[in-house]
C-alpha cells in the first residue's frame, strides 16, 4: 500500500487535476485536463497513467468537482505501482458537479468506493450536502476540512488530531482559490513544469 506519513520533507509538486471546460486556476502549477466527454471509453484514465504512472518524483494531486470522483476510481482500480509517486490528495467539493456533468459524476459514483491508497483531504463548504460528503470522505479514508475554516475546531468526520500526512497536506488549501495569484507559494517555484492537455 503506498501510504507515506514524511510529506512536507520531500515537497512533492501539486498537479492540479480538472475536467476539460472548467476554468483554470490563476496560479503556475502543472495540470492535466481530463476528457470526461466520452467516460466510458475510459481516455481520461490513460491521461491519469501517463500523468503518473512514470512519475519518480513526488506529487500531490489536487482535484475539483467532478474530477475527484474520477481520481477516486482510478486510484482505486490502478496497480499500486502506478501510484508509487502520489503522496496524497486534496479534494476540492467533489459532489459539486456542473450541470453537464451530471450524466458523467452519476457514472462514476457507480464505481468502487473503498479507501484510497494514499492521504487525502476533502475539503468543501459544510452546509453543502455535508452528510454525504462526509460519507465519501469516510469511504476514502478521507479527513474532512470546512472550506474557509481555521485548522482548529473545524467540523470532522474523524476525531483527533490530524496525521503527519494530513497536516501536510494542508498546505496545499491555499491552491483550491481559484483567484489567487501567490507568486512567493509552494506552487510558484514549479513555474517550468508543464500543462499536459489531451491532444485531439
Amino acid at each position: 500500500m503506498v501510504f507515506v506519513t514524511d510529506v512536507l520533507t520531500e515537497n512533492p509538486l501539486p498537479i492540479l487535476v480538472s475536467v476539460r471546460g472548467e476554468s483554470p486556476l490563476s496560479i503556475p502549477i502543472a495540470q492535466v485536463e481530463l476528457d470526461l466527454s466520452k467516460f466510458h471509453n475510459g481516455r481520461w484514465a490513460v491521461q491519469l497513467d501517463a500523468t503518473f504512472s512514470r512519475r519518480d518524483a513526488p506529487v500531490v494531486i489536487v482535484a475539483r468537482g467532478v474530477a475527484c470522483l474520477a481520481i477516486s476510481w482510478w486510484a482505486q482500480l490502478s496497480p499500486r505501482s502506478y501510484l508509487r509517486s502520489v503522496r496524497g490528495a486534496v479534494f476540492d467539493s467533489p459532489l459539486a458537479v456542473e450541470i453537464g456533468q451530471v450524466a458523467v459524476a452519476a457514472a462514476i459514483r457507480t464505481g468502487p468506493t473503498y479507501r484510497l491508497p494514499f492521504p487525502s483531504l476533502v475539503v468543501s463548504d459544510a452546509s453543502f450536502r455535508i452528510e454525504e460528503v462526509l460519507k465519501l470522505a469516510d469511504k476514502w479514508g478521507s479527513r474532512f476540512v470546512e472550506k474557509g475554516a481555521s485548522q482548529t475546531g473545524q467540523p470532522s468526520n474523524r476525531h483527533g488530531p490530524f496525521s503527519d500526512a494530513e497536516g501536510a497536506l494542508l498546505a496545499y488549501l491555499n491552491l483550491l482559490d481559484r483567484d489567487r495569484v501567490a507568486p512567493q507559494s509552494h506552487a510558484a517555484e514549479h513555474v517550468e513544469a508543464p500543462v499536459l492537455v489531451p491532444q485531439e
